[in-house]
């Protein structure tokens, strides 16, 4: 056989896709004594299926019932989980219905709050205003450093000008190296 043939052949026999008669082709070679040394392990997992081949296997006479209590085991085990998983949800469910009722509560209470009196009306407004806005404020004082790093990156810009440069330049001499 040919070294590209064999190969072949092994690709197709580990992917599970050879037929009888090729399996059969590629024993016969690997366990030929005319083996390239580069199919030596193949050679060598042939020889042990050829010798696994010829052992009778004894098979216990209560593998059925072993593998029956096996899956049994499984189904068990996968009920429980899904029992879990069913009690984890609903924990979740009930907890966020929970949170979302005393939030509906809370906001139901704080609309019933109304003030008739127009100048007390506007010195609350004006007072929850003030606050806004010395949060903001308080929030954006941080910002202010940002203006360092954008005076950092202002000389990059004329990076820009020396790489037209350079191109200009690599074209120039592209050019010449034409003529």
């Amino acid at each position: 056989m040919k070294t590209n043939e064999v190969k072949t052949l092994l690709v197709k026999y580990y992917d599970g896709l050879t037929s009888p008669d090729e399996e059969s082709d590629l024993e016969k070679y690997l366990l030929s004594e005319q083996v390239d040394e580069e199919f030596e392990a193949d050679r060598i997992h042939f020889l042990a299926v050829a010798a696994m081949r010829d052992e009778d296997i004894p098979v216990p006479d209560d593998l059925e019932r072993a593998v029956l209590n096996t899956l049994e085991k499984v189904q068990k085990s996968r009920f429980r989980t899904n029992r879990r998983f069913y009690i984890v949800s609903m924990s979740v469910a009930a907890a966020l219905l929970l949170m979302v009722s005393t939030y509906l509560s809370f906001m139901k209470q704080d609309q019933t709050k109304t003030i008739n009196d127009p100048q007390l009306a506007y010195a609350e407004s004006r007072q929850a205003l003030e606050m806004v806005s010395r949060y903001f404020n308080e929030g954006t004082s941080q910002l202010t450093e940002l203006n360092k790093i954008d005076q950092a990156i202002e000389p990059l810009g004329q990076l820009k000008t020396l790489d037209k440069t350079i191109k200009t330049l690599s074209k120039m001499g592209k050019s010449q190296n034409v003529k």
